[in-house]
């Protein structure tokens, strides 16, 4: 059986496959589930250059040719590069050099799965099992693109998100803008339990019959319900899910299920942020499962371990990827003998860092953009500094991110910024444009000279506001340090903001683009030590594939030591119990 992992980022999606002989495969598509490429169709027969054409697989894959927007289908691409197509107008014949690409319709980690496999449109894949992490939720929280949900809450709480904790985001702001919300419509229950989790005011017929109506006319995508002191007695909520189940409403989220920690904010927060996210990954993995022929999909958690994808929670899939990366470095680290590591996983959007002593560092409460959120992560510091971040100035000043260019347009070198759109300078592009790149290493097509004019659109912008025309070489090398401070300021506050001196420790560089900044950032770290993997740019996927099947439990007490210290064993025992049971589904 194929092992296939798969780690869908921002950018890129990595792909390593383990094949029933022990070997290993690699790729790397981009996440809009697409293949670049050139081309020459300036004469028949027609043909096209790629590193990823080693087997004859692409018949039946969609063209599109991107000067033209032209868009037709492949009859046979042969491993020369000779290619027959479908339903092309020749408009592209007057062009000697164009770019292509090629896709299928199907999800990204599906189409790096085929080029694993070597599976070809007209076959079934072969027998595998695939282990998957994917930025999937966590772009979907920040883009806002989720699903519409109802918030059903305690009667007299309908306002309890936007009030939230009353913490300051600016303390000198005088204007505080309202909190963002995640729900479409909120609804409140006239129900009531103790904080000892005495039942106060019954769920009655009535309450239920009159919240039914006003769910069938809002009509969500799915329903949260987080009820006043649940986490002591979930009953009320698993009354009133029963009966919306019971009537059709197929997504309905409980926030006993998310978290039994007692915060009412943050659990509501996080019972939201679920429901918001369980449209979107549910038709993500049923399209992934049902594009591979329904075979088994793992999904990583935040927390590092594995989960069947029909039990997964869309809520521990936001830091997925990068917790690979996590369990990826450890297992790099056990291999060199290094005990004490900090990790530094930059990528196309963003940079990841955490710290490893033998065991990585976990937290029970993280941010996601404005959303703190209860749930358990590795602790990763994350930054908006990667490969794609955007490189511009403003008030007078040289700024890098947060702002990203993604997989599409992408850097300016990607030749993908739409006809009279300025390209978007970015670090890829800085990278390239001081000799640390070489286009042939891309594996898709690369425009140094778009590069060029993207760093000429931003100089002419600084010749205009502040009158000085700056040096090509030392505007990109301070777009460079910015970047390396960026993220060395990211490394500093899981180290030295925690007690820790990073010189002591190895810096353990991967990502896409982790080799270009790693002496960088350690130089202004003080660091001596820097480790490179040979897998470095699929190193998250490697992780996922090293991750474990696991579970972890937690039970609120709330009770002094002294009180339940005899109780202790049994409590734990219950909690063991209920993990071991999970680890067998």
């Amino acid at each position: 059986m194929w092992q296939i992992w798969i780690d869908t980022g921002g950018t890129f999606t990595d792909g390593l496959a383990r094949d029933p002989a022990g070997n290993l495969h690699r790729t790397k598509v981009l996440s809009n589930s697409r293949l670049r490429c050139t081309g020459d169709f300036s004469r028949q027969p027609y043909s096209i250059q790629a590193p990823w054409l080693t087997v004859p697989i692409f018949d039946g894959y969609t063209l599109r040719i991107i000067e033209t927007d032209e868009i037709c289908t492949v009859k046979s691409l042969s491993v020369d590069g000779t290619l027959v197509l479908s339903g092309l107008t020749g408009h592209s014949s007057q062009l000697t050099y164009i770019t292509v690409e090629l896709y299928t319709g199907e999800e990204a980690p599906v189409l790096a799965t085929r080029l694993l496999t070597q599976t070809p449109l007209n076959q079934p894949f072969p027998p595998l099992d695939m282990r998957l992490g994917t930025t999937k939720g966590t772009n979907a929280l920040l883009e806002r693109t989720g699903g519409r949900v109802a918030l059903v809450v305690t009667r007299g709480f309908r306002d309890l998100l936007i009030i939230g904790t009353q913490q300051r985001p600016d303390l000198f702001q005088l204007a505080i803008p309202p909190a963002d919300v995640l729900y479409d419509t909120v609804l409140e229950v006239n129900e009531r339990m103790a904080a000892d989790g005495q039942v106060v005011t019954p769920v009655s017929d009535d309450t239920i019959a009159e919240l039914i109506g006003q769910l069938r006319q809002t009509k969500p995508d799915a329903v949260a319900i987080s009820l006043l002191n649940a986490y002591r007695n979930p009953a009320h909520e698993r009354q009133l899910r029963n009966a919306l189940t019971t009537v059709g409403f197929r997504l309905v989220t409980l926030s006993t299920d998310v978290s039994s920690a007692p915060g009412y904010v943050a659990r509501t927060q996080t019972t939201v942020a679920d429901a918001y996210l369980t449209p979107v990954l549910r038709s993500y993995l049923d399209n992934v499962q049902t594009q591979i022929g329904n075979q088994p999909v793992r999904i990583m958690t935040s927390a590092g371990g594995l989960v069947r994808a029909d039990l997964f929670r869309p809520k521990d899939s936001l830091l997925s990827g990068p917790a690979g990366g996590v369990i990826g470095s450890a297992a790099i680290a056990r291999q060199l003998g290094h005990e004490r590591v900090l990790t530094f996983d930059m990528g196309g959007t963003s940079t990841d860092a955490a710290h490893y002593n033998g065991t990585p560092d976990y937290r029970f409460s993280t941010q996601i953009g404005p959303f703190d959120l209860q749930l358990p992560a590795l602790a990763i510091e994350t930054v908006a500094a990667g490969g794609g971040s955007v490189c511009w100035f403003t008030d007078a000043r040289l700024r890098v991110g947060p702002h990203s260019a993604g997989a599409s347009p992408g850097p300016a070198c990607y030749g993908m910024n739409s006809p009279g759109e300025p390209p978007l300078l970015t670090i890829t592009d800085v990278n390239l444009l001081l000799g640390k790149l070489h286009p042939n290493q891309f594996g898709i097509p690369i425009f140094p000279e778009k590069a060029q004019a993207a760093l000429q659109a931003v100089s002419r912008q600084i010749e205009t506001e502040t009158g000085t025309r700056p040096n090509p070489t030392e505007l990109l090398r301070g777009f460079e340090r910015i970047a390396n401070e960026t993220m060395a300021g990211a490394i500093r506050k899981i180290s030295i903001a925690r007690g820790f001196d990073p010189s002591e420790y190895s810096l353990l560089a991967f990502g896409g683009a982790g080799g270009l900044h790693g002496c960088g950032v350690a130089r202004l770290l003080g660091m001596e030590r820097i480790s490179l993997p040979f897998d470095g740019g699929l190193l998250s996927a490697y992780g996922i594939g090293q991750a474990k099947i696991e579970r972890m439990a937690s039970q609120t007490v709330l009770r002094p030591l002294t009180d339940i210290e005899k109780q202790l064993p049994d409590l734990i025992n219950e909690l063991i119990e209920r993990v071991m049971a999970e680890l067998r589904n």
